[in-house]
């Protein structure tokens, strides 16, 4: 009975210990504080207990020590388990900061007609000629950057290369990033308005007026170009086949040349491959030009697209552009399988097996038409089979050569074509060896009639069953681009500055596709069904149709969708739910379809390897890089019958000049296709790189070859900072329509200063201070438990 109420009274007194220190702190125990109590409880007394035991055996005085100690390290404990926080709430005066940012890009060293200075010498000189910094110094904290493509502090050393573009974006991200928003004041820019990089700097300007914080542009500059011609972009592939046709586009520019002629240079280390001749119609003109070729020789193409030197020119090194393009002789092994020779199967047979020499295709029809009492020779597909001879007459005989193929297209199959044990292999195929699988829909069973084994690789649900959709014809629809769409390499159909949507919308009606009931998680649309006139007007109700269309995005995507990719596991999945594709070609040829196939085949197959030999391919994913760009390197590592290999030690060295500059471990993905891969750099020095393969294996596969690739690094991947030297005053207007700032001229910016307002209201924080994870508490716990411990074990206790 004394046991009982000794129990209750110290649990209620735990209880009221607790529940009234939680009116002074926050107490974030996992469990609910009576639990507390009973464990206090029960540990009491089986500290009563341990000191009733001990007490005959060890001195009085030592016994007392004793339970104090164990009492002294419950309490401890408990304290510890059940996290006491102060909490409180502080008043401090706003303090805002004000960010000066001085446009440092190359188009700021120009000297215009009439000036004495050069632009950036201009926006320095005004800036301190003006008092502006003081008169900001008075109410605000004051913090000045310089930008160009990249970010850096006023006085911070700027590496090779760092004027060579202008990344307003990222300048004005930068200080939302670094400010905190109730303490941002605004921005004051002093620069040209020559953005150049891809991000926008609208949704940017956007949040600075969100957060009341203008940004006050001092325009530097004339609007009135240079007398200058220049080439603005270019538009080539990073890698094609050695045999194929290559399609570069240029955006050229004359200023002050109208009545004259150019004449534009295509070279491949220095030899002219193709000349051009334009006229120049007016003062201020811009054209596009096209260059196709077919590449003799294989390796990395030193290409070069230059306007041949103008009088009077402004600038001359922005005449020309560099660029690099992999010709090699790689190939992607596609499988292709159909149970009937729809036409869909015919023109993308046709296309791999004659129009594109960078594709090995093996294509099987299980239910061809046959000559009576006739027996075809069994041909199982193989990707080790020699090139040309594409045409097999059974699946696959094991997993091994199922894995060889980068790509399998399945078409109409029904469930009994392929077995469960089959669709297991697909599955691996995928999620371990990162192949991709493309499903093209049909109206006998693609994918609804697919057995439960398949389904899971189907990135969509559906009316699943085993109903026909013969006859069946939906409105008609043009092909329009899904969320996930926009700039996706897949559906990339443009070359230039056209709209890739506009393209798509521009392709021939359809009328039949498979319909979806709802998108799978992490299912991605790329390409949608658009019925009737989608314009929406610019009204309220307009609005709150689109806000209503927002919140159900997915879901009406779902029922639109003509294309949706999943990643499953290493790989990709692709449902196509149409089978008119071919239809692309109408009007057209094959250049359409082609280009879609071909996007759709290396996105899902991964890295072109341009470098190497049969078994031993090297490469990297892009070409050229800039110095805030790491470099992705990957290598494929296969036998003599395309089986892979993995080897644990191979590493690639990067080289510049001939010196080690970075070594990378190139890790193996198991089970994928002998793929390696590492990321190294950013290497902030521009130049030529080279890539060197180094490995236990590498002497077996590859013994007669050194395994090479390169890469350059520039300080951008064009003259682009040179190629528009205007004042571009509508950006730096659009800035400050949407931020609530303003324009002013170099001569008016001492008026900035009114610009910005200070808060002067007070800012609560709340500040949390812990109390029991500070170390004076951990080390009063471990102090106790030791004395315990040393009194115990002095007094011959256990």
């Amino acid at each position: 009975m004394k046991v009982i109420l000794r129990f209750v009274l110290v649990f209620c007194l735990v209880w009221a210990v607790l529940a009234g220190l939680a009116q002074f702190v926050r107490l974030a125990p996992d469990w609910p504080i009576w639990t507390v109590a009973v464990g206090v409880s029960l540990s009491v007394e089986a500290i009563l207990g341990l000191y009733r035991y001990e007490r005959s055996a060890v001195a009085p005085g030592r016994s007392r020590t004793l339970i104090s100690l164990r009492f002294a390290a419950l309490a401890v404990l408990v304290w510890i388990l059940v996290e006491p926080t102060w909490v409180r709430t502080v008043t401090r005066d706003r303090e805002q900061e004000i960010v000066v940012v001085l446009d440092d890009s190359a188009s700021m060293d120009l000297q215009d007609e009439g000036e004495e200075l050069t632009r950036g010498e201009i926006a320095e000189k005004v800036l301190a000629d003006s008092g502006l910094m003081e008169k900001l110094e008075e109410n605000f904290r004051v913090r000045q950057v310089r930008a160009a493509r990249s970010v850096l502090a006023h006085n911070a050393e700027r590496e090779d290369g760092w004027k060579q573009a202008t990344d307003l974006a990222a300048a004005l991200g930068s200080v939302l990033e670094q400010v905190p928003p109730d303490e941002l004041g605004g921005v004051v820019l002093l620069s040209d308005g020559r953005h150049n990089r891809p991000s926008q700097v609208e949704e940017t300007a956007r949040r600075f007026g969100i957060l009341d914080a203008p940004i006050g542009s001092v325009a530097i500059g004339r609007a009135e170009p240079p007398k200058d011609a220049a080439v603005l972009r270019v538009s080539a592939p990073e890698a094609i086949h050695l045999g194929d046709r290559m399609r570069v586009s240029a955006g050229l520019k004359f200023d002050g040349y109208s009545g004259q002629k150019a004449r534009v240079l295509l070279t491949r280390a220095g030899e002219l491959l193709e000349e051009r001749e334009i006229s120049v119609p007016q003062k201020n003109h811009r054209e596009e030009v096209r260059f196709v070729l077919t590449p003799e020789a294989g390796g990395v193409g030193d290409f070069r697209i230059e306007i041949a030197p103008l009088e009077g020119e402004r600038f001359s090194d922005n005449n020309g552009w560099d660029f690099e393009t992999s010709i090699t002789d790689a190939r992607t092994n596609v499988l292709l399988i159909d149970r009937h020779p729809r036409w869909e199967f015919r023109y993308l047979r046709n296309l791999f097996y004659g129009r594109d020499k960078s594709v090995h295709l093996q294509w099987l029809l299980l239910n061809p038409d046959r000559i009576e009492g006739e027996e075809p020779e069994k041909v199982p597909a193989s990707a080790a089979r020699p090139f040309g001879e594409a045409q097999a007459t059974s699946l696959p005989v094991n997993e091994e050569e199922w894995r060889k193929f980068d790509v399998i297209i399945l078409g109409d199959l029904s469930a009994a074509d392929l077995d469960g044990e089959t669709w297991a292999i697909i599955n691996r195929c995928v999620s371990e060896r990162a192949a991709m699988l493309v499903l093209v829909a049909g109206p006998e069973s693609m994918p609804h009639a697919l057995s439960p084994e398949a389904r899971q690789l189907v990135p969509v649900e559906m009316e699943w069953g085993n109903a026909t959709y013969y006859g069946t014809r939906s409105q008609p629809f043009r092909i329009g681009l899904g969320s996930s769409g926009v700039g996706h390499p897949v559906v990339k159909q443009s070359q230039g500055a056209v709209d890739d949507g506009a393209m798509w919308r521009s392709f021939p009606e359809m009328r039949w596709r498979h319909s979806v009931r709802s998108l799978k998680e992490g299912a991605e649309v790329l390409l949608v069904a658009e019925e009737g006139d989608t314009a929406r007007q610019a009204s309220a109700e307009g609005l709150r149709d689109a806000l209503r269309d927002l919140a159900n995005r997915r879901q009406k995507e779902a029922e639109s969708a003509l294309l949706v990719t999943r990643q499953t596991g290493r790989g990709k999945v692709a449902l196509l739910l149409t089978d008119r594709t071919w239809r692309l070609r109408e009007g057209s040829g094959d250049v359409y379809h082609h280009r879609f196939w071909g996007n759709l085949v290396r996105w899902g197959a991964g890295p072109i390897l341009r470098s190497g030999s049969p078994q031993v391919r090297l490469g990297t994913d892009q070409l050229t890089y800039t110095p805030d760009d790491p470099v992705r390197l990957q290598a494929r590592l296969r036998e003599k019958d395309l089986a892979p290999v993995w080897d644990e030690s191979l590493r690639a060295e990067v080289l510049r000049d001939g010196s080690v500059v970075a070594t990378v471990d190139l890790s193996p993905f198991e089970d994928s296709n002998g793929l390696h891969e590492g990321v190294s750099g950013p290497f902030s020095q521009p130049g030529l790189y080279q890539v060197r393969l180094r490995g236990s294996e590498l002497a077996r596969l590859s013994p007669e070859e050194q395994i090479t690739t390169g890469f350059r690094v520039v300080g951008s991947r064009g003259p682009i900072e040179l190629a528009d030297t205007t004042l571009n005053l509508p950006l730096l207007q659009t800035l400050a329509d949407l931020s609530g700032g303003e324009v002013v001229s170099s001569t008016e910016i001492d008026s900035l200063a009114s610009l910005f307002r200070r808060d002067e209201g007070e800012r609560e924080e709340v500040r949390e201070t812990s109390l029991w994870s500070q170390w004076p508490v951990l080390l009063l716990l471990f102090a106790i438990l030791s004395a315990e411990w040393i009194l115990r074990r002095g007094a011959g206790l256990p």
